[in-house]
Formats: structure tokens, C-alpha cells, sequence
């Protein structure tokens, strides 16, 4: 992986986390929390979301082949989650769909447990970023390749780590609109690679398409 891939790669899973969309929910989780506490949260969130992607590129195959999915039928699936995220990013209420009333009510009342879940999944890391890493693993043979994919993934954990301590400030800054407008951005870019995942699938699982 080069240079420019690696860069290209933690920016695609930077945008799929869209940490800067979740700080709204972040801060509605972590309300009350004194700052050690909070700060606690974001370490262990950032290291949840750096173990389900690294793992996603190390045994995500194995997993497929485990039940019988085939890495194309994943690609199209990955694909159409990443553009209804998409969607619901745009709406700019993404992140609700994710959670039934009674987790949320659950994280609420128990903020040891917020940063594995719903933070770091499905908040953070969800099918289409799990997705994007099975997928790229599969498209990268050296094991030095897959070192830099894992590498990627911790690098996306550090800056949504960054990100959400930085979350009070970016809040003020940027105000509800000024974070719906730069998740309506990355909600561009997520759509598009959905539509490449789909696309990629659909030519392999049918090559008439291809030509």
C-alpha cells in the first residue's frame, strides 16, 4: 500500500465513521460526565473502533467463508449499507436508525458500557466500515499491504479520538448546522463508494455488465 493509499484509505474510513456527526449524540451521552470520565470514554471508544476494523481486515474472510458468503455477495450488501448510511446521513439524523429506544435508555444509564456500545459500534464502526475493510483485505495479497491496512485503522481511531475530545469546542464552533452541513458532505462521499462497492459485485456476479 503507498503512500497515497494509506492516506485515501484512513480518510474513506474517517468519512464512513463520520466522528464529527456523532458529536450531538457524544455529548448527549457523556452529559453529567466529569472530564476524566469522559476523556476515559474516548480512549476506550478509540480503541474499540481500532479492534473491529483491524480484525474486520485480519479474519473478516475467514468469517465469510465460515457462513458460506461469498466476497462479492458482501461487496453488494456492504454497498447498499453504505448508501442507506449515506441517506441517512444527508437527512442529518444519521445514527438514530442504529439504536432501538431501549438501548439508547440502556447507554444512558450506564456510561461504562456507551463506549463499546453504541459508540464504537454501531455508532462509529458499522456494517459499511466493516465492509470496506473485508473487502480491501481481500484485494491486497502481502502481508506488508494488510500491515498498512491495519495501520490505517488505527490512524482512523487516533483522529476520531482527536476528533471527539475535541468535541465541546467543534460543537460551539461549528454549531448543529455547521455539523449537518459537513456530514451532508461526507455522506457524498460515502454514497459513492457504495455505489462502487455495488457496482464491482453486480460486474463479477454478472460480467455482461462489464462490457
Amino acid at each position: 500500500m503507498h503512500q497515497n493509499e494509506f492516506v485515501g484509505t484512513t480518510t474513506l474510513l474517517y468519512a464512513l465513521a463520520n466522528p464529527i456527526g456523532v458529536i450531538p449524540i457524544f455529548l448527549s451521552l457523556t452529559h453529567g460526565m466529569a472530564a476524566r470520565t469522559r476523556r476515559k470514554t474516548i480512549v476506550i471508544a478509540s480503541l474499540a473502533v481500532a479492534a473491529f476494523l483491524s480484525a474486520s481486515a485480519l479474519f473478516g474472510r475467514d468469517i465469510l467463508a465460515f457462513f458460506y458468503v461469498g466476497l462479492d455477495d458482501f461487496r453488494i450488501a456492504g454497498g447498499l449499507f453504505a448508501l442507506f448510511i449515506a441517506f441517512e446521513m444527508f437527512q442529518a439524523h444519521y445514527g438514530g436508525f442504529m439504536q432501538t429506544s431501549e438501548e439508547r435508555r440502556e447507554a444512558r444509564s450506564d456510561h461504562r458500557a456507551i463506549a463499546v456500545t453504541p459508540l464504537a459500534f454501531p455508532l462509529l464502526v458499522g456494517p459499511a466500515e466493516i465492509g470496506v475493510m473485508i473487502t480491501l483485505a481481500n484485494d491486497i495479497g502481502d502481508w506488508q499491504a494488510k500491515a498498512a491496512l491495519v495501520g490505517s485503522a488505527v490512524s482512523t481511531a487516533a483522529l476520531v479520538g482527536v476528533t471527539l475530545c475535541l468535541a465541546l469546542p467543534i460543537n460551539r464552533l461549528l454549531g448543529r448546522t455547521g455539523i449537518n452541513v459537513a456530514t451532508r458532505v461526507m455522506a457524498l462521499f460515502v454514497a459513492a463508494i457504495g455505489i462502487h462497492f455495488i457496482m464491482t459485485g453486480l460486474r463479477s456476479q454478472l460480467p455482461g455488465l462489464a462490457s
